[in-house]
């Protein structure tokens, strides 16, 4: 799992990430609390705007961590690191020499799944 953050820590049913948009912003930590509590599967969230740091317990049986930062980079908290991207684009110019199009509607199509399946829990 390869996301901007400078410090992740993933135990079975509990994230800790840091999330650079949350440091110094209470109401970001706030936004992202809320945003994420919406979620069944969700135990607990605590965003630190102090730290950055965002700290979420969840039920590994109905979501995983891939899930999270699927979500978290879906509502803008997160970005897919530069060495994600270029391993990706990497294996899809191999595929054929498909182009760079592709990769960005791959890229979308998996955002886009990862946001549908959060709002699917959330309802």
């Amino acid at each position: 799992m390869n996301v901007t953050s400078t410090y992740i820590h993933t135990l079975e049913g509990r994230l800790r990430i840091k999330v650079v948009e949350v440091k110094g912003s209470s109401v970001k930590a706030l936004e992202l609390e809320e945003l994420i509590r919406k979620c069944d599967a969700i135990r607990y969230v605590k965003a630190n705007p102090i730290t950055g740091n965002v700290l979420i317990f969840y039920k590994p049986d109905a979501i995983s961590q891939e899930e999270i930062v699927g979500a978290l980079q879906g509502l803008g908290y997160l970005r897919a690191s530069v060495s994600t991207r270029t391993m990706m684009r990497g294996t899809i110019e191999r595929l054929d020499g498909l182009s760079n199009a592709l990769l960005n509607t791959v890229v979308r199509s998996a955002m886009e799944l990862a946001l549908q399946r959060l709002v699917r829990a959330l309802i």
